[in-house]
């Protein structure tokens, strides 16, 4: 057997060795270490999904089409027409998903049985096989496989545009035609190469210099940056956001100052951000100790807290009172006070180690490599990457996404419910009506789409939570899953 790697300063191309399993079916043996048995595992495992996901995505659909007008507790802020308006959004939004996951469970399988990889590595041997660094001919690889995968979402660019937007009656005014699509595919494939590439020369020279053990130095990469992250917002804010002032005088600081008094928060750590263009109304709280901060977004209070003159029309009489600005920002301080933060913080980069570990196992299998049309002794570390990401860890994003999840939904409720016990129930009631109204969403989820789709419960079930907290029950536990 030659060698995959001639002399890179030899003026002549690079001959790959070509012993693939090319499209058989049959194995020699029944052992996951036989390449053609493990493709046909690996497809099936997509395919169960892929499969699971779109079940939860039908539940949804199913779930729109039963509901025909609005809950009780939101009529009166939500019209027939804008339900109506927000179910043709949720419908649109999750049949997409839907079909993005059939189209992805198609080209997946067609990806393995047609060596789909090999060819784009063997090409791109062909156009930079005298290039000696393999660090460099890993990133030019990623260069055309980032190209081929924007490309790979045209199918379901072209239903949206063709099929989903008619469906739903779309405005042609609000979205972009399917040239204009086309066109911005060609910006993002630069986008994703410029944020990529860089990312990926990290790992490789992390695995180069790492060892056998490379991923742990991987997830060491990762947990400082995401540390650092934290340190730099705690210290300056988010000026990525827009610019921060200290709070005005007035009935919003006055009401404020006792929330802060009741949860032990410094009041000079306060500060009021405008915003340079409108992000989600909310409010953030993080850091302990010494160094904490809650900054408020201005589009949270009502008329943004400027003078009417100076807002677009769409922004009057939008955000919430000082009342109902309070309850919230007392809600926030829950989950500082819960630790919520640091506790999502730490079990999210638990799932990551665990990921990172299986990972690691996975990726030194030289069977998933030649599953995938590679031939024997051929095993580029950056299509590794790809094929032990989508094709062996999605079992378990599926169980760890579902913990995680669980626990975040499992913090809004804890928050509300001490948020209730500090006696603004009414008020916190109030303002996530008020914030449903002036951003309409579809207010009814399936249950087990939700599970897996939402990271906090619906607006219309913390509400219901709060109303039960008010009668003296609580809500079950399936409904709290």
């Amino acid at each position: 057997m030659g060698s995959l790697y001639q002399d890179p300063m030899a003026s002549v191309h690079m001959i790959v060795m070509d012993e693939t399993i090319g499209l058989r079916v049959v194995p020699d043996k029944l052992s996951l270490s036989d390449p053609v048995l493990l493709r046909h595992v690996l497809c099936c495992s997509i395919l169960l999904h892929n499969l699971f996901h779109v079940v939860l995505c039908c539940r949804q659909l199913r779930q729109c089409n039963r509901s025909q007008e609005p809950p009780r507790q939101m009529r009166h802020v939500m019209s027939g027409a804008a339900f109506q308006a927000a179910k043709d959004t949720e419908m649109h939004a999750v049949e997409r998903q839907l079909m993005g996951y059939v189209f992805d469970a198609i080209f997946s399988c067609m990806e393995l049985y047609f060596g789909v990889f090999h060819v784009i590595w063997d090409r791109t041997m062909a156009l930079y096989g005298n290039v000696g660094e393999i660090v460099w001919r890993n990133l030019a690889y990623m260069a055309l496989f980032s190209t081929y995968m924007v490309m790979r979402t045209l199918p379901l660019v072209f239903y949206e545009k063709l099929a989903l937007d008619k469906r739903y009656n779309v405005d042609p005014e609000k979205a972009p035609p399917l040239v204009g699509v086309i066109c911005a595919l060609a910006f993002v494939i630069v986008f994703v190469q410029v944020l990529l590439i860089p990312l990926t020369a990290v790992f490789l020279y992390i695995e180069i210099y790492g060892g056998y053990y490379f991923v742990f130095w991987i997830w060491g990469f990762l947990f400082a940056v995401s540390l650092l992250a934290l340190l730099f917002f705690t210290l300056f804010g988010l000026p990525c956001l827009g610019k921060s002032i200290r709070l005005p005088e007035g009935s919003l600081r006055t009401q404020l100052l006792n929330v802060l008094e009741e949860f032990n928060f410094p009041a000079n750590r306060v500060t009021l951000m405008h915003t340079f263009h409108i992000a989600n109304a909310t409010a953030y709280v993080w850091g302990y100790g010494c160094c904490k901060r809650l900054v408020i977004l201005d589009n949270l209070i009502l008329n943004r807290a400027m003078p009417l003159d100076e807002l677009l029309p769409e922004e009057l009489n939008m955000g919430l009172s000082d009342s109902q600005a309070a309850a919230f920002v007392a809600h926030q301080l829950s989950h500082w006070r819960h630790y919520h933060l640091l506790k999502g913080f730490i079990l999210i980069h638990i799932s990551l180690i665990i990921y990172m570990a299986l990972f690691g196992t996975c990726y030194h299998v030289h069977a998933i490599y030649e599953a995938a049309g590679f031939p024997h002794n051929s095993y580029p570390i950056i299509v590794g990457y790809w094929l032990v990401y989508k094709y062996v860890m999605p079992p378990y994003l599926t169980v760890s996404n579902w913990i995680v999840f669980y626990f975040i939904r499992h913090s809004e409720y804890t928050a509300d419910n001490d948020t209730w016990r500090r006696g603004y129930g009414r008020s916190l009631r109030e303002a996530l009506l008020k914030l449903f109204a002036d951003h309409y969403v579809f207010p009814f989820d399936d249950h087990w789409y939700l599970m897996w789709y939402r990271t906090r419960p619906s607006c219309l079930q913390r509400i219901r939570n709060l109303q039960r907290l008010d009668l003296g029950t609580r809500l079950s536990r399936i409904e709290l899953i």
